[in-house]
């Protein structure tokens, strides 16, 4: 008759603990493996842009320059901020990207953006917003 190392006590306990051992390796191999690339898809082609004068670089440096500080402002202080853009795309572009980041972010939505030249829109905007307006 064998010698068990552990008591009688102990046996039952050690059964279990190898039969949940067994179902979960056998769990593990029977889920699918995700499907690993070594190489990314390509990205799918964007259309052109529908205004041609606006340079995407261009865009982007105005956006990180102004729109950053912008949200910085008011994510720190709280206090509204506006952001002046050359032109009306510009503009909705702007609007959409930070209509995005306030899914994020609820203080997105003290930034206004304006057109610099459009002094009627930031003297209409209720509140007095427009005081530390961000010059083009």
């Amino acid at each position: 008759m064998p010698v068990s190392p552990f008591p009688a006590k102990h046996q039952k306990l050690q059964a279990a603990m190898k039969q949940g051992l067994l179902t979960f390796i056998e769990a593990a191999k029977s889920r699918p493996m995700p499907q690993l690339r070594l190489v990314s898809p390509p990205p799918a082609s964007r259309p052109p842009t529908a205004d041609p004068r606006i340079d995407p670089v261009e865009l982007t440096v105005m956006a990180v320059n102004r729109l950053g500080l912008a949200t910085f402002r008011t994510s720190a202080s709280g206090k509204v901020s506006t952001v002046s853009v050359p032109d009306a795309r510009t503009a909705e572009i702007f609007r959409a990207a930070l209509r995005e980041m306030q899914k994020a972010r609820r203080t997105d939505r003290l930034i206004d953006v304006v057109v610099s030249g459009d002094d009627d829109a930031r003297a209409a905007s209720p509140g007095g917003r427009g005081r530390d307006a961000v010059k083009a």
